[in-house]
């Protein structure tokens, strides 16, 4: 006959597992959902915290900086490639962190060479020190490190004059004037191939930044086609060099302009 379990031992095991049952209780549920089996929560991202300018560090590969604004539960990343080869473009979601947009590959007068080519990934911040990482943009993690809070405003009056860029190589030059209003006017020293631009520069009230908002005008077989751009402008602590980047309106072009003062 088998012996029954003394009573003491019987009540220290049920006292066991009560304890067990509560511990694990605590911990939370076992699934993402609250059911059983594995998997982890979706990692969230406050997109105010990665406001600023950020770079690569110097031994990157890779050489890229980027220029994060949020914007309504949502982050803006534009990624420019320091050699002004590749522009990309996110959108962050603060909610999961999930990061999607477009990447471009640019030729010599700051144009997509073709349309944009869709990123998918996962964006990291780490708080010390403050850095941001960024999957799917390049075959390894893309990392980089504050190097300005852009804390603004934006002053307008500091994009105001004259503005040049040399492209193809040097073989054609685009001016922009500026007014105060940040209005602009365009000369480009080629007659057949250089495009001819209007549009605005407005200064961010809660970001050292200025909306870019412009229309480029280029020959086209039979005419003139038109694109309209949307992006971001920054402007370097000399106040001597303006760089533009945007995209088209479908995402479809993407265009980098890095002007010197005159």
């Amino acid at each position: 006959m088998q012996k029954q379990m003394p009573k003491q031992k019987q009540t220290f095991l049920v006292a066991l597992a009560i304890a067990a049952t509560t511990l694990l209780t605590a911990c939370g549920p076992s699934g993402p959902d609250g059911g059983d089996g594995g998997g982890t929560a979706a990692t969230t991202i406050n997109p105010a915290d990665l406001k600023g300018r950020w770079a690569t560090p110097k031994e990157a590969t890779t050489a890229m900086t980027a220029i994060i604004i949020p914007d309504a539960g949502t982050a803006n990343v534009w990624l420019l490639a320091n050699d002004s080869s590749r522009l990309v473009k996110l959108m962050v979601r603060g909610d999961d962190s999930s990061s999607n947009g477009k990447s471009y590959a640019l030729s010599a007068d700051g144009r997509a060479a073709g349309d944009g080519q869709p990123v998918v990934g996962k964006a990291t911040l780490t708080a010390t020190p403050k850095s941001v990482s960024f999957t799917g943009v390049n075959a390894t993690v893309l990392a980089l490190n504050q190097s300005d809070a852009l804390a603004g405003p934006a002053v307008q009056a500091d994009v105001a004059g004259s503005w040049d860029v040399s492209m193809s190589g040097g073989s054609r030059k685009v001016q922009w004037s500026l007014d105060a209003a940040g209005a602009i006017a365009s000369t480009d020293s080629s007659s057949t191939t250089g495009c001819t631009y209007t549009g605005t520069l407005t200064a961010m009230t809660d970001a050292g930044a200025y909306k870019a908002q412009f229309s480029e005008a280029c020959p086209d077989t039979g005419g003139t086609k038109t694109v309209n751009f949307s992006g971001i402008a920054t402007i370097n602590p000399e106040k001597s060099r303006l760089t533009v980047i945007a995209t088209s309106a479908d995402d479809a072009r993407g265009a980098a302009l890095l002007f010197k003062k005159k």
